[in-house]
């Protein structure tokens, strides 16, 4: 069973992603966010490809475990994985409140990296990985603004993305920059599969 996989689903580039996955070649899309109804939603609105709704907060390790688990069952070849679900919370680093600063490294770090490693076993020549769950960018002073700091301190995941390399699979990585400049319609645009 070939399918996608896109988290952070329920709105954003998450919804765009789905809407452009429509037109490839897949027997069904997995679309992960909190939110069901958001979820049920534009899968009844936008959804020609067979929809699996898999609600789950990815800041939770249990939803990791959860969704690892309906992979192992279902054993697909991933051919999309779009890690899109991230957010970013801006002020100073000692003003922003902690938990949501480690929500953020939950999110953000935690959650893509485990979903990743998951996946891998899973995907073959030609799989894709397109990562924007950091999206919100490095912008402002970095002694100043929490994002900025979790964001670069983060940053030397990508590096690792070369080794998948070493597995004998071919995987693309898109890191979307300047992101606050474009609309979504842009990304569709940019992410036509046809």
């Amino acid at each position: 069973m070939d399918i996608a996989i896109i988290t952070g689903a329920s709105s954003g580039l998450g919804t765009e992603y789905y809407k452009t996955i429509q037109y490839e070649a897949l027997d069904e899309v997995w679309i992960i966010a909190r939110r069901e109804g958001a979820l049920n939603e534009i899968s009844q609105k936008y959804g020609k490809i067979k929809t699996r709704v898999i609600p789950l907060d990815l800041t939770v390790d249990e939803s990791h475990e959860k969704l690892l688990n309906i992979i192992k069952e279902e054993k697909p070849n991933i051919k999309y994985l779009f890690n899109n679900a991230g957010f970013g919370a801006y002020g100073k680093l000692n003003e922003i409140d902690l938990l949501k600063q480690t929500n953020m490294i939950d999110l953000n770090v935690k959650a893509l990296t485990k979903i990743t490693y998951f996946a891998l076993g899973y995907m073959q020549e030609g799989s894709k990985i397109i990562n924007t769950a950091s999206i919100v960018l490095p912008i402002g002073d970095f002694l100043k603004d929490a994002t900025v700091y979790v964001l670069r301190c983060s940053q030397p995941w990508v590096v690792l993305t070369k080794e998948f390399l070493s597995f004998g699979t071919i995987f693309q990585l898109e890191r979307l920059r300047n992101a606050r400049q474009l609309d979504c319609k842009v990304f569709q645009k940019t992410l036509s599969f046809r």
